[in-house]
């Protein structure tokens, strides 16, 4: 052989190492934070210091559904960060449907609360509405309300709760990359009638994209006020477009999973291939049940509902003394058969066992 040649070949082998290498080094990350995301936390991370809780308070929680396992526990979460103190909290349900949630918002500001609550409303939509809350000096603080969490002063939040989408998304993306060994064919749920929705839905299929063997077949819009008529015929159509095989459903909220299990189910039973799915949202208490069973649900990347509960009202209490949001952003955690059993007595919120309600109770001086 040539010297030339010679060198030629080395150049390959080293090319190939060098792309073999790289291929090694995104498959370890990937599995590093899948890691990462699935561990517990066991240390409180948020605020430490911040004002005494204010006295007498009227507040209204308007939420985009109360059906909705995300929304409710939300809900339940600040009923019980509220119980011992002289804060009123009100309801009002959007019932899934923008226009009732808009009809809600109005009802609320006419009631002329402290503060209002958006709770999986999109903020945006309403921000018309919300202005005249803002001149009546109405608090106004969201939860899933943007695609970003922080103040909001665009739309007139105070601040917005929620773990970071982007990261949320990309954990949901990358646990099927890393089930698969980097062969994903996906379809997408999403509803983009709401902000944080497109921005998780996106987000995951930018990262299937970058992943060499995965393919994303399709972003299906069903949006979250027809799940439970639409899915199911939804998703048998998907089935029967793609013969070749879903590997994976990725959604938005574990609603959508809710109303696959029928056809799943159907499948299964008749010895037919069934895609994993994985949600990019909540934690609801059917997805538990159905994560801890290993049927029709591969993992579920769940807020902490009943904290961000209590935190919603500790921004509340630092509008309410002209005190700046705290700024704090629950990390992202991964829900697996793997972990489920490490959650605790309450299986049906994600609830971190990292002395959160102690440490808010500092804060407001209530201990």
């Amino acid at each position: 052989m040539s010297t030339l040649k010679l060198l030629k070949l080395m150049m390959l082998l080293s090319l190939v190492q060098s792309a073999q290498g790289t291929e090694h080094e995104h498959a370890t990350d990937t599995s590093q934070r899948v890691q990462l995301a699935i561990q517990n936390e066991s240390s409180w991370d948020g605020p430490t210091t911040g004002p005494a809780l204010k006295q007498q308070r009227q507040i209204i929680l308007v939420a985009s559904d109360l059906r909705n396992g995300g929304v409710n526990a939300v809900a339940k979460g600040m009923s019980e960060a509220l119980t011992g103190t002289d804060w009123n909290l009100g309801f009002l349900d959007g019932m899934g449907s923008p226009l009732r949630q808009g009809i809600a918002i109005r009802k609320a500001i006419a009631a002329n609360p402290d503060g209002i609550v958006l709770c999986g409303l999109d903020a945006n939509q309403h921000k018309d509405v919300l202005a005249l809350a803002k001149q009546r000096g109405i608090t106004v603080v969201g939860w899933h309300a943007a695609d970003q969490a922080g103040p909001r002063p665009e739309s007139h939040l105070f601040t917005n709760i929620t773990t970071d989408p982007i990261k949320v998304a990309e954990i949901a993306a990358l646990l099927a990359i890393s089930d698969s060994a980097g062969q994903v064919r996906a379809v997408i749920f999403t509803d983009s009638r709401y902000q944080i929705a497109k921005l998780k839905a996106e987000r995951m299929a930018a990262v299937l994209h970058d992943c060499k063997g995965c393919d994303v077949l399709e972003v299906k819009e069903v949006p979250l006020d027809q799940i439970a008529d639409r899915m199911p015929d939804e998703l048998e159509t998907l089935m029967q477009e793609y013969p070749q095989g879903i590997t994976h459903l990725l959604v938005i909220n574990d609603l959508y999973i809710d109303f696959a299990v029928p056809t799943l189910e159907r499948r299964h039973e008749n010895d037919q291939p069934i895609p994993q799915t994985i949600s990019a949202g909540d934690g609801s208490r059917a997805s538990y049940r159905r994560i801890r069973q290993g049927l029709y649900q591969r993992a579920t990347v769940p807020e902490p509902l009943t904290m961000q509960g209590w935190q919603i009202v500790d921004e509340l209490n630092r509008a309410f003394n002209q005190a700046p949001p705290s700024g704090y952003s629950a990390p992202v955690h991964l829900v697996t058969r793997d972990n489920i059993g490490k959650l605790g007595k309450r299986y049906d919120v994600y609830d971190p066992i990292n002395r959160y309600r102690d440490a808010y109770r500092a804060i407001w001086s209530l201990q």
